[in-house]
């Protein structure tokens, strides 16, 4: 019997990097402006986060297991900050939105998500029910035990919480500037198909935190089945961000 933590890593994630990384190359190929640059990195970021997601898993060090678990939801989260600068971009110019702003923004949200890296013991990984380096040590090799993380109440509602705040803002910005395009337009259409795409792609990020705090084996393939839904979330995101040629 395969393991969800098997079908997760290597099926589901090797598809959803992919995908991700197909999208940030095309957004690039179009063109190389700052707007295209943004949008690829909507993409990107989560890309090497699914990446180190799969590194991790495969190189299956303990240490590594820890630090890897932690990049990956890291940088699953950074991503969704470029959806804001996208907007600005879109809805002022390049020039009333500086680079330094977008920069600085982008760099503050890095740092209060690095927050997670110091929080102490915030994961650790159990092992057909031993935690720690000991079920590590003692866990089945012949079944290909991964292991499973587990995220204390500290590291959970952190990482929830800020990461809620930017997705919650994030929607309240972009049902904004719909309601300034209106409903029929054609950006107004576009919006609605990022908000969607934001709204599934949360969901899995949501599911992460929470599963990985209950700990349970009916939440972890509750989690799995909802990583299904990062497919339809990219394609609308890109289909939602993506500039018409003109």
């Amino acid at each position: 019997m395969v393991s969800t933590v098997i079908l997760q890593v290597y099926l589901i994630y090797g598809l959803i990097f992919i995908m991700f990384s197909y999208f940030a190359i095309k957004a690039l190929i179009r063109n190389r402006s700052r707007i295209s640059i943004t949008l690829s990195l909507v993409f990107i970021i989560p890309a090497l986060g699914i990446l180190t997601n799969i590194l991790y898993r495969t190189i299956d060090t303990y240490e590594f297991n820890i630090i890897g678990n932690k990049i990956t939801i890291v940088l699953s989260c950074l991503g969704l900050i470029n959806i804001y600068f996208f907007v600005e971009l879109v809805s002022k110019s390049q020039v009333s939105f500086k680079l330094w702003k977008q920069i600085t923004m982008f760099v503050i949200y890095a740092a209060l998500l690095s927050v997670l890296f110091f929080i102490p013991n915030g994961v650790e990984f159990e092992y057909d029910g031993v935690p720690g380096i000991e079920g590590y040590k003692n866990r089945d090799l012949i079944d290909l035990d991964l292991g499973v993380p587990v995220w204390t109440t500290t590291f959970f509602l952190y990482g929830l919480i800020l990461s809620q705040a930017v997705i919650i803002w994030l929607i309240f910005i972009i049902v904004k500037q719909y309601k300034e395009f209106g409903k029929d337009s054609i950006y107004g259409r576009k919006y609605i198909q990022t908000v969607i795409g934001m709204i599934l792609m949360d969901i899995v990020i949501v599911g992460s935190f929470v599963f990985n705090w209950l700990n349970t084996p009916i939440g972890r393939t509750i989690n799995l089945v909802a990583g299904i839904f990062i497919f339809p979330a990219a394609i609308l995101l890109y289909l939602g961000l993506r500039q018409e040629k003109e």
